[in-house]
């Protein structure tokens, strides 16, 4: 069932589904993660968080209104294949009503479910500080440390601020000819031109998970990473791609939230507004 009433939407506006551009799409999963449990519960923290923030987004200079509408939270099963399909398809239907899905997470499998709604021409730019390229996990298939390799299967993928892998990880990367930019090379302005190189023109998708972010700015993740990237890192990036592509799809995932330490769901919630602003100021001209 579809949400239109503003206490359970992003940014609390009550916005009609026909007359939005945007649809955010809650992903409550959580069933392969193997470490700190709890990114279920993200999907609301980042919707609630997101009613403390301003529609006018200072660091882009676009008031954001009347965009976005929510849905209700998927209903997933304990079977991750199962919930792999239902992130599909809920995804493809709001492609094929012409809206842009914005995916909030949950465990960052479901970047995988998503990616199965799109075509292979999309590119897949994936902000993580794991390489998640691992061929299962243990005895896993599906599962989060998988999900770039997973989603590479059909289209290309680009790692921006990694900074933990094995040598098979690193080794299989480097096979698949991948661009991978890791977290040390970050602020390099060769990493950005080598980046906006190779999506100049295509189908984009932006997929974040929290922890690629310092853990002293987002400590509420699954899997913490020490010597992340900063928020005016991220932000750089994005500009750069949304300004050289065509932005098709995002989500932000891996939100674990940590009672009334809220700054990682406020972060995410920021993220997104920065996105749909920065997407929304290239579309005016």
């Amino acid at each position: 069932m579809l949400l239109n009433e503003g206490r359970d939407s992003f940014l609390e506006e009550v916005v009609n589904f026909n007359d939005a551009k945007y649809t955010v799409i809650p992903v409550p999963l959580d069933i392969t993660t193997t470490y700190l449990k709890g990114t279920k519960f993200g999907p609301r923290s980042v919707i609630e968080a997101s009613r403390s923030l301003e529609n006018y987004d200072s660091e882009v200079g676009y008031e954001l209104k009347d965009k976005i509408f929510t849905l209700n939270e998927l209903e997933l099963s304990g079977d991750i294949r199962t919930a792999i399909e239902v992130i599909n398809l809920s995804t493809s239907d709001i492609i094929s009503a012409g809206k842009l899905p914005i995916l909030i997470g949950g465990e960052h499998t479901a970047t995988y479910g998503a990616s199965l709604a799109f075509g292979e021409e999309v590119e897949f730019v994936i902000f993580d500080a794991h390489a998640d390229f691992k061929p299962d996990f243990l005895k896993l298939e599906l599962n989060h440390a998988s999900n770039s390799r997973l989603v590479n299967l059909r289209n290309n993928v680009s790692l921006i601020g990694v900074r933990s892998f094995n040598l098979e990880e690193k080794e299989e990367m480097e096979k698949r000819k991948l661009l991978v930019i890791k977290n040390d090379k970050i602020r390099d302005p060769k990493s950005i031109e080598s980046l906006v190189n190779l999506l100049k023109g295509k189908k984009v998708y932006i997929s974040i998970d929290m922890d690629v972010f310092d853990p002293s700015i987002a400590p509420g993740v699954g899997t913490p990473q020490p010597n992340g990237i900063l928020y005016s890192d991220f932000l750089n990036y994005a500009s750069q791609i949304i300004r050289n592509s065509a932005l098709v799809g995002m989500d932000i995932m891996e939100t674990r939230p940590l009672n009334d330490n809220n700054i990682t769901e406020i972060l995410a919630a920021k993220l997104i507004i920065d996105l749909v602003s920065l997407n929304e100021l290239k579309n005016q001209h």
